[in-house]
């Protein structure tokens, strides 16, 4: 697959302080990319490093064959950016501002019309045309910003935190219409956010990003095949009797509340096969048996804590 964004050994100081740490990526083209990772972790610094915002201290990024530091103009007739905070003039209506943008990216009075409109509807925002943008709630504004980042179905999207101020019904519209966009218009799109659930519902490769280091990438499928969880959750309609049950079969139990927490210690197959038995035998109502946490959490937990020790023990980690 080709790469639409190339970084290699880049690294960024700020005031003597090593925010990024030669951080080496290759993101395929169509892909939807997540740069996941803590607050602090170096995600908005590697942003405003693609976005041509900020001047690397070494290393080198290519996008689409183009330095972000050198070729900014070039870039960004191909590229749309959303910061986290979209700053947006406070004076002008929805609708003016999208078309002024519109016009901006070199599209004629007609064409930025039909734009305008047709990116205002692709976010939610039809009827807020005429509406004043100072007056508009957070989450419509990072709407707007969305909104701003698609005119001209740019080949690269660059979003940073693009679910931040969004009430919980906007960041579900939002976050569907990040994963349908490299699907169906084979765009590129890089998506930051600290917030795993989100990151797994809008991208399907990943960086797992703490204390400016690249600790692992891949696809969603590579990085999640095989791993498990040891700890699993069982509701049922008697959660104390089959807590009772499973640990005079040698389990390790706990109640939390009404779900039964079991320790399966790589014993899978002789539990999978002894649930059902105790729900014939005993008549329980199996509700939900699932791992306590998904896959690529336990991913995410596992390489961070292992680059903490790593810091703890004053080991300087890799790429």
């Amino acid at each position: 697959m080709n790469s639409a964004i190339q970084i290699h050994n880049l690294s960024k100081f700020i005031k003597g302080k090593a925010i990024v740490t030669r951080m080496s990526l290759d993101i395929p083209q169509g892909s939807l990319f997540g740069l996941l990772g803590p607050n602090g972790a170096g995600k908005s610094t590697t942003i405003k490093l693609l976005t041509g915002r900020l001047r690397p201290s070494s290393g080198s990024i290519r996008i689409n064959g183009l330095d972000p530091w050198k070729d900014r103009v070039k870039i960004f007739k191909n590229m749309g950016y959303l910061p986290q905070n979209p700053s947006l003039p406070p004076d002008m209506t929805v609708y003016s501002f999208i078309h002024y943008m519109a016009r901006l990216r070199g599209m004629g009075r007609k064409e930025s019309q039909l734009e305008a409109r047709e990116k205002l509807a692709l976010v939610g925002l039809e009827k807020f045309e005429q509406s004043i943008i100072g007056k508009l709630s957070g989450g419509e504004k990072q709407r707007l910003g969305f909104a701003n980042c698609l005119l001209g179905d740019p080949d690269v999207l660059i979003l940073d935190e693009p679910t931040s101020s969004l009430d919980p019904e906007g960041r579900v519209y939002v976050m569907d219409l990040i994963g349908s966009l490299a699907q169906n218009k084979n765009q590129t799109v890089v998506v930051s956010s600290h917030i795993l659930p989100e990151i797994q519902r809008m991208t399907n490769h990943i960086a797992i990003m703490s204390e400016g280091k690249v600790l692992v990438s891949g696809s969603m499928r590579e990085l999640t095949a095989g791993v498990f969880d040891n700890v699993y959750e069982i509701e049922s309609d008697r959660p104390t009797d089959l807590m009772q049950d499973l640990m005079e079969k040698g389990f390790i139990c706990k109640l939390d509340q009404h779900t039964v927490l079991i320790d399966v210690d790589k014993r899978y197959n002789e539990l999978w096969a002894l649930l059902p038995q105790l729900c014939v035998e005993k008549g329980y109502q199996l509700r939900s048996f699932k791992p306590l946490r998904d896959p690529l959490e336990n991913v995410f937990l596992k390489f961070v804590s292992y680059q903490n020790k790593f810091d703890d023990m004053g080991v300087v980690g890799g790429e």
